[in-house]
């Protein structure tokens, strides 16, 4: 099998957003009333534009390139190749991309350009989004060429036969927003966070745009051979649509926890695919939209007094 895809070491500083800065500093004043306080300074999050190329070789010297642009907050970049390009049907493992480089001329404060060269034999698929085609940060599924191309094959219900203790859900959206820290600084971004069947956090990620942190996310445990991710969950910290649930059931996360609200497609597809959705999940409560059987109590710890006594006859 080939060797998964090794990044180029990359031009830009590190950071705790995993690569280019994500914030910009200015200038704002505040007004209360009819007072307006001094000049002073704010962070924002940085919206900038990254055009991924998808390099496909035909054959030794011919090749075909498409390309499109997402508007994302730099950092993770790697990441969001990998889970964007794995949504989209074109990568299965990691190792079906032969090469991921990011051709910026040097001095540049944050990447705009990706090139992402396939192994000989994965190629686009054709209904896969036109080329040039730019999707804005809040909604990558709006770029689908057709309505057709929105649904999913039968073959992708869950049949996960995890079982969680529901109070584990709880503690989700506080465990996401301690690694968000840029969303501290600014306000302004959305989080994905993915967790083990008991609680452990695999992988959280930022962005302006809630798809693309999923895509983060995503992409890390493609990189690091974790997918599918069968008996995790998946938290994010705003409203939960249908693509994000679309991008949780490829990547085979069987339960799906939000802050807020979902929309009536997500709770439709949740049902019909076998996910389990939980929302407006905040202090100690949280509403089941689907699949419930998935969430059980916590076991009970044994009672001492009911306990069978111990076998003399027994070696222990």
């Amino acid at each position: 099998m080939p060797a998964p895809a090794v990044p180029e070491p990359s031009p830009f500083p590190e950071g705790a957003s995993g690569g280019a800065r994500a914030t910009v500093e200015v200038v704002r004043q505040r007004v209360e009333g009819s007072a307006v306080a001094p000049a002073d300074r704010d962070d924002l999050a940085i919206e900038d534009p990254l055009e991924i190329e998808i390099v496909h070789r035909t054959s030794e010297e011919g090749e075909t390139r498409r390309r499109v642009v997402t508007m994302r907050t730099p950092g993770h970049d790697a990441d969001l190749v990998h889970g964007f390009l794995y949504a989209e049907g074109i990568l299965r493992t990691a190792a079906d991309l032969r090469s991921l480089t990011f051709p910026d001329p040097p001095g540049a404060a944050a990447p705009r350009r990706a090139r992402a060269t396939l192994r000989r034999g994965i190629a686009p698929a054709a209904e896969s989004r036109d080329q040039g085609q730019a999707l804005n940060a809040s909604c990558g599924v709006c770029g689908s060429p057709s309505l057709e191309a929105l649904g999913l094959s039968p073959s992708l219900v869950l049949e996960d036969p995890v079982r969680l203790d529901r109070t584990i859900v709880h503690q989700l959206p506080a465990r996401m927003r301690a690694e968000q820290d840029t969303f501290r600084r600014t306000g302004g971004l959305h989080a994905a966070a993915i967790f083990s069947a008991t609680g452990e956090l695999l992988v959280s990620r930022e962005d302006i745009g809630r798809h693309n942190a999923l895509d983060k996310a995503v992409g890390h445990l493609l990189r690091t051979g974790r997918l599918p991710a069968r008996g995790c969950l998946l938290c994010v910290s705003g409203r939960m649509s249908y693509e994000i649930l679309q991008k949780a059931l490829l990547a085979r996360i069987p339960v799906v926890v939000g802050v807020g609200a979902p929309s009536s497609l997500a709770v439709a597809l949740a049902n019909d695919f076998g996910v389990t959705l939980c929302g407006f999940a905040r202090g100690d409560t949280y509403n089941i939209y689907s699949r419930p059987e998935r969430l059980r109590g916590p076991l009970p710890a044994p009672d001492p007094a009911t306990a069978a006594p111990p076998d003399p006859g027994r070696r222990p």
